[in-house]
């Protein structure tokens, strides 16, 4: 973008929906891979279960009879879901990452509204057009250009703030 291109606030609300949209984009592809990974995860469990319960259970049979095995099979298999069901449980009540801010687009936006501003009144100054204004349109013309130029510079340099609770 070119230094003197003024940014309209449609361009400023299309960037954020920009920055918004990649947020979004990254939040499914996250949980889309997290249940690809859990599907896989779980089918292959599955298996083994299947192959090492059918193993025990032909063990148990053979030691201790029937009944004593199947309580044991049923128990194992009882005591995986509910710790499966507790693990799931957990993995989805992890909180979502934080929406994007739109710093960039505020910062945009001020200059959009501080470089014509700024423009205006140094081009009023020196074409001598601001010679026919009162001494009070004078004085509150330089206290706004001086608001808005150290509302810039503060905006510019202050510090990130530590802890916000949402």
């Amino acid at each position: 973008m070119r230094a003197n291109a003024r940014p309209s606030l449609s361009v400023i609300a299309r960037s954020y929906l920009a920055d918004l949209r990649q947020w979004i984009g990254r939040l499914v592809t996250g949980y889309a891979l997290a249940c690809g990974f859990m599907l896989v995860g779980a089918v292959s469990l599955l298996v083994a279960i299947g192959i090492g319960g059918a193993a025990a259970f032909h063990a148990l049979e053979l030691r201790y009879g029937i009944w004593i095995a199947y309580a044991a099979i049923g128990g194992v298999f009882l005591l995986l879901g509910l710790l499966g069901l507790g693990t799931g449980r957990g993995l989805l009540a992890r909180p979502a990452p934080a929406a994007p801010r739109p710093s960039r687009q505020a910062d945009m936006l001020k200059r959009a509204i501080a470089v014509p501003v700024a423009a205006r009144l140094i081009a009023t100054s020196r074409s001598g057009a601001g010679v026919n204004a009162d001494l009070t349109t004078q004085v509150l013309a330089a206290a706004a250009a001086a608001m808005l130029a150290g509302w810039f510079a503060a905006s510019r340099f202050k510090r990130p703030r530590d802890a916000i609770q949402d």
